[in-house]
């Protein structure tokens, strides 16, 4: 497995445990104040977006190409 793949993996596995506990909070008090509802659904959806994946984060952290790359295969 490629570094590229066990770091989108590490988000998955992170997205899961935040809606895990966003899921067990919102269980423990059911009812709670529209900031903190606000604020569990804001969780959720990045949660959603690490399960996906998280493309973005993973090409910030793991770029197609590099300009050092191309000198090497040139040379």
């Amino acid at each position: 497995m490629k570094p590229r793949e066990q770091f989108a993996l590490a988000l998955r596995i992170i997205g899961v445990l935040g809606i895990a506990y966003v899921v067990r909070t919102f269980v423990r008090i059911p009812a709670p104040a529209t900031l903190s509802l606000i604020a569990r659904v804001v969780s959720v959806l990045i949660g959603a977006y690490f399960i996906r994946g998280a493309s973005l984060l993973v090409k910030i952290a793991y770029p197609e190409s590099t300009p050092e790359a191309a000198d090497r295969t040139s040379a």
